[in-house]
């Protein structure tokens, strides 16, 4: 399997998931959908970041071992952190400490968190007022 399918697959993979839990906490409790996409897709991607965190020493132990392709690719981490999981992603990179040595992983990732800041400064007002039309 190339890189790019692998990317998307485990991309997908982590959305669906997070989707379904998104929904799951929507119809359990009630929760705003975009409130249980924003916890789930935060918990899926520390979940994965935290698996290539786990992967790293035995993958790099052989080449064998690398030849597995056990890792979460590094475009995977970096779109699921677009995707709504900055948060987590920012706690693995801290706290676990994942790809730290990585110079360009770090600068798409802050580029990621720019342009979602930037989002958010720009759609304020319009996100305001979708939480308060889904409180109604």
């Amino acid at each position: 399997m190339s890189e790019g399918q692998r990317t998307i697959s485990y991309l997908l993979s982590a959305s669906l998931l997070a989707l379904t839990l998104a929904l799951i906490l929507e119809g359990a409790f009630g929760l705003n959908l975009i409130l249980g996409w924003l916890i789930s897709i935060n918990f899926f991607t520390l979940l994965y970041y935290g698996i290539d965190k786990l992967n790293a020493p035995w993958s790099d132990a052989s080449p064998a071992n690398k030849a597995k392709n056990v890792r979460v690719p590094e475009w995977a981490l970096l779109l699921l952190a677009l995707l709504g999981g900055s948060p987590a992603a920012a706690l693995a990179i801290m706290f676990l400490p994942h790809k730290t040595q990585e110079f360009y992983f770090i600068i798409r990732f802050l580029l990621i968190l720019a342009i979602q800041g930037i989002a958010l400064f720009f759609l304020q007002d319009q996100i305001s007022a979708l939480l308060a039309l889904s409180r109604v």
